[in-house]
């Protein structure tokens, strides 16, 4: 999964590269356009110097006017722009520490029932223990009391049986 998100955030790194680079040809043959139809405007027009005078500054208002709100419009993108790649980021890491919680949150889970099944098994096993050592216990009683009417030998071998 990171290495798909890393493939996708390089893709649209050369994408937007891609379209920086056409922006700035495209402003550049605009400028140059510009420029040149400005030139040849003034060499071969037949008007006054006055009159070209005051086209030249009349036309220079309006590029310059024209210039600034391109700016603004292009500093609004970019505002927005970073304000959504920050959003997304803010985004992202509420879901990373989401995601976290919720992990530790199955990691302790597992942990207990783990535990819970360590001490069941040990319950298990302690009964279990406990069975065969009484089972033990009771068939060295019906030994001894088959083998001898003793009482004492019959105490010992139980006292054995016991121990063990």
């Amino acid at each position: 999964m990171i290495f798909t998100n890393w493939i996708e955030k390089r893709k649209k790194e050369k994408q937007r590269k891609l379209r920086i680079d056409t922006a700035k040809k495209l402003l550049i043959g605009t400028a140059a356009g510009s420029v040149s139809g400005l030139l040849g405007g003034l060499l071969f027009s037949p008007k006054s110097g006055k009159e070209n005078r005051e086209d030249i500054a009349n036309t220079s208002k309006e590029l310059t006017n024209n210039i600034k709100e391109k700016t603004i419009e292009i500093k609004q993108t970019v505002d927005n722009k970073v304000s959504d790649a920050k959003d997304n980021v803010s985004d992202a890491k509420v879901k990373i520490k989401q995601k976290s919680i919720e992990l530790k949150d199955a990691m302790s889970n597992k942990v207990s029932e783990a535990k819970n099944n360590v001490t069941d098994a040990k319950v298990k096993v302690s009964q279990y223990l406990n069975e065969k050592k009484t089972s033990k216990v009771a068939s060295a009683i019906n030994d001894a009391v088959t083998d001898n009417d003793d009482s004492e030998a019959i105490v010992g071998q139980v006292e054995v049986e016991i121990k063990k």
